[in-house]
């Protein structure tokens, strides 16, 4: 698909968001005229920042994707640039979903101007299927992919399912919610003081000892263990709930 396909038009954000066009101008040559005869057209400002937002989405983007760019006053009078404006996301903006451009121009005459942009898109996150409970272990039956709007969306969501299977929730989440990084951690499958199973194997010889473990530790985490029958300290990566790789 095109990129063209993402937004076949502009649409009109409201009053309130074109108020928030702001525009700073730094005269660089004494030389200048104080009266601008050939002003840069807005037409181009506006492309340049639909250009940006359409090269950070990707050409992946699905055709029901919509890009609202604010609205410039028509009484905006900025002198031509020489080339073509440049474009890029204003400091603060996190997201391209509803975010800021910061469009700028060199010579002949130095000035910037701010454009907020809004991007509305069908996404699939990771909902919660039914009640769980604070630190639960996410299992494939508590979660589901749901298409949403990304206007809906908080940064930190997830969109596959085997990103969040495993992960131990931080507090009690509803039906329906959008997992995000903020509601789960790491599941701790071995806590300090567990006796655990230490485990080493090669090709047809794997030996197997007990031992405790003597810090916490999540899935592939690194960590110290003492020996039951030698009191050696080793170390191993956490395998499974009670179980511990040696590491050679």
């Amino acid at each position: 698909m095109h990129l063209a396909a993402i937004a076949p038009r502009t649409p009109i954000i409201g009053p309130m968001l074109c108020g928030m066009v702001l525009m700073s101008m730094m005269l660089i040559s004494h030389d200048v005229n104080a009266q601008v005869v050939d002003s840069e057209p807005l037409e181009r400002i506006v492309e340049v920042v639909r250009t940006l937002v359409q090269t950070t989405l990707g050409a992946a983007e699905p055709a029901t994707t919509q890009i609202e760019i604010a609205q410039l006053d028509s009484r905006l009078r900025l002198p031509r640039c020489a080339q073509i404006p440049s474009a890029e996301l204003a400091p603060g903006t996190r997201s391209i979903d509803n975010g800021t451009i910061s469009v700028r121009c060199s010579a002949p005459v130095a000035w910037s101007i701010l454009v907020p942009v809004r991007v509305e898109r069908e996404q699939e996150v990771v909902v919660v299927t039914r009640m769980l409970a604070r630190q639960h272990i996410i299992q494939p039956d508590d979660v589901q992919i749901k298409t949403v709007s990304s206007r809906t969306l908080s940064n930190g969501y997830f969109d596959t399912l085997d990103a969040v299977i495993g992960l131990q929730t931080k507090r009690a989440l509803n039906p329906g919610e959008v997992l995000n990084t903020t509601m789960v951690t790491a599941a701790k499958l071995i806590k300090r003081g567990q006796q655990v199973t230490l485990f080493s194997s090669r090709p047809g010889l794997t030996v197997q000892m007990k031992g405790e473990a003597l810090e916490d530790g999540v899935l592939g985490q690194r960590i110290r263990i003492r020996n039951r029958t030698s009191k050696q300290i080793v170390e191993g990566y956490v395998e499974s709930s009670g179980t511990v790789r040696l590491g050679l």
